[in-house]
C-alpha cells in the first residue's frame, strides 16, 4: 500500500502495559485513571473499541485518551492498541519458557506475598484502632462493594456478625445508595474499591458520611475520590494485582486490612468484659 505510512511503536511492547497502567494509576489525574483502571480490568474489550467508546465507557473524553497514551509511550491509540494487542495475547501469570513444573505456582506464591507485604507497610495502625473503636460503639454497619470488592465486603461483613455486630453488605448500588442516606450518628458505611475511583462506591460514601454516618474506604490507590471523601482510608495493597480486580489475588490485601481491624476490635471487646 504505497499511501500507507509504516507503524512505528513508540514503547517497548516487552515492557507489559498492564504493568505500566498498573504503576501509574496513583499518580494520573483522575480523568486518565479512569482510562487506566477501565483498561486494566477490560483490556479484551479495549481491542475492539475505537477511541470514543473507550471515552464512553470510561468516563472520560477522548483527549484524555491520547494524553494517557503519550504518557506511557505512546503516539497515539492505534499503536498502544497493537501493543495491547501482543500483551493480552500473551499468558499474564505463565512460567518462562524451559523453567521447571513449580515455576507459576511460585510466581502466584511471590505475587501475593509481595500484596500482602504492601498491605502491612501501608496499614497505619492508630487508623486501624479508631476504626476498630468506632465499628465496636456502632449501632449499624453498611458496607459496599462492587466485582471482587463486594466479595471483600461480604467477608468483612460476615466477621463483623460473627463478632456480634450489626453489618449488612451491599452489591446492588440503588439499595446501598437508598439505604445510605438513612444512616446517621452512631452508624459506619464501609466502602471497597480497588481503583479507589468506582464512582458508585464514591455516591455510597457520599451519601453515608452527609448522613451523619462514619465512613470508611479500603482501596489499592494512596489518593482517590474515595479515599478523599471519607473519615479514614486504609490502603488494602499495592498496584501490583495482576490485573487490577481480576483474580483472587487482589483480596490478599484486603484480607489482611480485614484481620488488623478484627484484631483490634477483639482487643477492644475483650477489655469492656466485666472481669
Amino acid at each position: 500500500m504505497s499511501g500507507a505510512s509504516p507503524l512505528v511503536l513508540s514503547a517497548d511492547v516487552s515492557e507489559k502495559i498492564l504493568d505500566r497502567l498498573q504503576e501509574e494509576i496513583d499518580q494520573l489525574p483522575n480523568a486518565l485513571a479512569r482510562i487506566a483502571k477501565y483498561v486494566l480490568e477490560n483490556p479484551e474489550k479495549v481491542l475492539h473499541q475505537s477511541v470514543a467508546e473507550l471515552g464512553e465507557f470510561s468516563g472520560s473524553g477522548e483527549a484524555s485518551i491520547l494524553r494517557l497514551c503519550r504518557r506511557i509511550g505512546f503516539t497515539g491509540f492505534r499503536d498502544f492498541k497493537i501493543a495491547l494487542a501482543v500483551e493480552v495475547g500473551r499468558p499474564r501469570l505463565a512460567a518462562p519458557v524451559g523453567a521447571e513444573p513449580d515455576a507459576a505456582s511460585q510466581i502466584l506464591h511471590d505475587v501475593m506475598t509481595e500484596n500482602l507485604a504492601v498491605a502491612r507497610s501501608r496499614t497505619d495502625p492508630e487508623t486501624i484502632a479508631n476504626i476498630a473503636t468506632v465499628l465496636m460503639n456502632s449501632r449499624r454497619i453498611d458496607l459496599y462493594g462492587t466485582g471482587m470488592s463486594g466479595l471483600s465486603a461480604e467477608l468483612f461483613a460476615y466477621r463483623l456478625l460473627r463478632a456480634g455486630l450489626t453489618a449488612v453488605a451491599f452489591r446492588n448500588a440503588y439499595m446501598a445508595h437508598e439505604l445510605a442516606s438513612g444512616l446517621g450518628p452512631g452508624c459506619v458505611a464501609i466502602g471497597f474499591s480497588i481503583s479507589g475511583l468506582t464512582d458508585e462506591t464514591l455516591q455510597f460514601i457520599k451519601s453515608a458520611r452527609a448522613a451523619g454516618a462514619t465512613t470508611v474506604a479500603i482501596t489499592n490507590r494512596t489518593r482517590s475520590p474515595i479515599g478523599d471523601a471519607a473519615h479514614f482510608t486504609l490502603h488494602g495493597a499495592g498496584l501490583h494485582d495482576r490485573p487490577i480486580g481480576g483474580t483472587l489475588t487482589s483480596m490478599v490485601g484486603k484480607i489482611y486490612v480485614i484481620e488488623s481491624i478484627m484484631l483490634d476490635l477483639g482487643r477492644l471487646m475483650d477489655a469492656s468484659r466485666p472481669r
